[in-house]
């Protein structure tokens, strides 16, 4: 009897927990099911209002742009790169719905090369009945070349808001006096007596060399600025120049601005956007319409051809040291060059440099592997290709800059760190055991002697003498001839057309249109931008990366002590190439 009353206890107790499991599975599904139809009548009412939306306006408000970008980083947001954007351009252009475009000139903050590119994509949309406004509070020469293309150049009515032209005015900062007291000693070997890289180090004043160098850049480019503002504004040029230099047009009130002819219209920009009739429903920032509008087209037909681009941004380095973004290394350019042979129909490569150089050994690696590939690669130079990135440029079949690109810096340089005068400041003595001619020379404890020095020199005038002959093969200049532009020279892009360091001027857009004419690709070919992708190891090493920094004492310090960023990262650069070869240009230009 207790037996059939424990079976029939079993019986109900499964019977319920059947029922229950079934029940609350049903519910699960149910739960699913209305949450499934929720998020899809969002989408719908989402993708309705999106349709409402017209794209009469776009807001330009772009900064700090990068040429690279990696794909599928979850620990920062994918920005736009500058392909992006002429993307988003070329599609402005051509849509008969754009009726304008607003130039946030508050928030420009774009190389000159760059700035040198769009505004020719800003003519064409011009030609092409678009019109261009430019709008801002704060104006001054980094934002006011791009004004100045614009139909209308509009500032608000006040006059705590200014217009700023000035001259140009670079500084550096040398850290010698800084080294000397913490008892470092920085030896600086270099070939080529215009290679500053490394003065900041030894000395506590520009070298002429540097000085007349910079010079000669900054007036070719100012000129360059009133000449270019003379047009576009039709203001006398020599009057422009005259103002601009006695510091009459430093911190003008938008009314004399106005009165100068500088600007067009001050209005606030309610009142601009009510006089144009632009709404909310009307209007997109250049973000959005690339994530609407552009992003997932494809560019032209790959049975007509394909240009694939590749871009080379940041420094060279032979060894990153676990660094995936911001950096050129053989690994990566191989990486992409090998996804760019995949691409279907490719008929060429566009080589997009954006990169001041670093290791004369990566710089080598990455030239060889260009140069075995049979097809053809034309480069386009960005804001910065010198040194290391010229370097690799010559890899190219043809070689393009911008007017206001930096190009050359053919030298070699190379750092040792020296700690040996902070043993008695600090109470620290080396001890050391050793066997052999030189095997002190990368002891930080150690001397740098003559004898040593002069053995570096040998060595880094063959490393010299190599760069010198990747630059004669591909530019066929004769070695006497090259040593004039060499020597660690720095030129702009027009400088370098001038003396064939370069074949010609021609923006990125423009380098691919010259490479579809040479290889005679109909219209509608296709255009692939090459980026690489995070695979999940290098996820978690670039967060592990990340945590280790933010906390480390180095970290703390750039935080908060002024230009201590730029010292540290200069500092490691040069203990991780210390007594290595390098074709590196370190400084930057703000260039108009």
């Amino acid at each position: 009897m207790k037996f059939w009353n424990f079976l029939k206890k079993a019986l109900i107790f499964t019977l319920k927990e059947t029922y229950s499991f079934f029940l609350k599975t049903a519910l699960f599904i149910l739960l699913i099911f209305i949450i499934g139809i929720s998020t899809i009548a969002i989408f719908n009412s989402k993708n309705k209002n999106e349709r409402k939306k017209s794209y009469e306006y776009i807001l330009f408000n772009v900064a700090n742009v990068n040429e690279d970008k990696v794909k599928g980083n979850f620990l920062s947001e994918e920005n736009l790169s500058y392909m992006d954007i002429l993307q988003s351009l070329n599609d402005i252009k051509n849509n008969n719905q754009v009726k304008g475009v607003i130039i946030a000139l508050d928030t420009i903050d774009l190389p000159s090369s760059k700035i040198e590119e769009l505004s020719k994509k800003f003519e064409e949309l011009k030609a092409n009945n678009k019109k261009i406004y430019a709008f801002g509070a704060y104006i001054t020469n980094a934002n006011y070349k791009l004004a100045a293309i614009a139909n209308e150049v509009i500032m608000v009515p006040s006059t705590s808001a200014s217009l700023d032209l000035t001259g140009y005015h670079y500084s550096d900062i040398y850290y010698k006096g800084l080294f000397d007291k913490l008892g470092v000693n920085m030896e600086v070997v270099r070939i080529g007596n215009y290679k500053s890289y490394g003065e900041n180090y030894t000395g506590n004043e520009m070298t002429p060399e540097l000085r007349s160098e910079l010079t000669r850049i900054l007036e070719n480019r100012y000129d360059k600025f009133i000449t270019d503002i003379s047009k576009n504004r039709k203001i006398d040029k020599n009057a422009l120049n005259n103002d601009i230099v006695n510091g009459t047009d430093t911190s003008l009130t938008p009314f004399a601005a106005r009165d100068k002819n500088l600007v067009d219209k001050l209005e606030h920009f309610s009142d601009f956007t009510k006089r144009l009739n632009i709404r909310e429903d009307n209007v997109a920032d250049i973000t959005d319409y690339y994530e609407k509008q552009v992003k997932d087209q494809n560019i032209g037909n790959p049975r007509n051809g394909t240009i694939a681009v590749i871009y080379a941004e940041g420094s060279i380095l032979y060894d990153p040291n676990g660094v995936t973004e911001g950096v050129i290394t053989p690994d990566n350019i191989l990486q992409k060059v090998e996804k760019a042979m995949q691409t279907k129909n490719l008929k060429g490569i566009v080589l997009r440099v954006n990169s001041g150089g670093g290791s004369a050994l990566a710089s080598e690696i990455i030239y060889q592997e260009l140069t075995k590939l049979n097809i053809p690669i034309y480069v386009s130079m960005s804001d910065t290709t010198a040194s290391g990135g010229y370097y690799i440029s010559m890899a190219g079949n043809k070689v393009f800059a911008n007017n206001a690109t930096i190009t050359g810096s053919i030298g070699v340089v190379s750092m040792i760190p020296k700690l040996y005068n902070a043993q008695d400041k600090y109470g620290v003595h080396s001890n050391s055991v050793s066997k052999g001619k030189y095997s002190d020379i990368s002891d930080s404890f150690a001397p740098l002697s003559e004898e040593s020095r002069a053995k570096i020199t040998q060595s880094m005038e063959e490393t010299y003498k190599e760069f010198k002959s990747r630059v004669s093969k591909n530019r066929k200049i004769d070695e006497n001839t090259l040593e004039n532009y060499a020597q660690g020279k720095i030129w702009l892009g027009d400088e370098a057309k001038n003396i064939n360091l370069v074949d010609g001027i021609a923006s990125l857009d423009e380098v691919i249109k010259i490479m579809a004419k040479d290889l005679g690709l109909r219209k509608n070919y296709a255009v692939e931008s090459i980026y690489l992708e995070e695979d999940f190891s290098q996820k978690l090493k670039s967060f592990t990366n990340m945590i280790t920094e933010k906390f480390s004492l180095s970290a703390q310090l750039q935080k908060n002590i002024p230009q201590a960023k730029k010292a540290f990262n200069e500092y490691d650069f040069a203990v991780q190439n210390q007594n290595k070869p390098l074709y590196y240009l370190t400084y930057k230009l703000d260039l108009y």
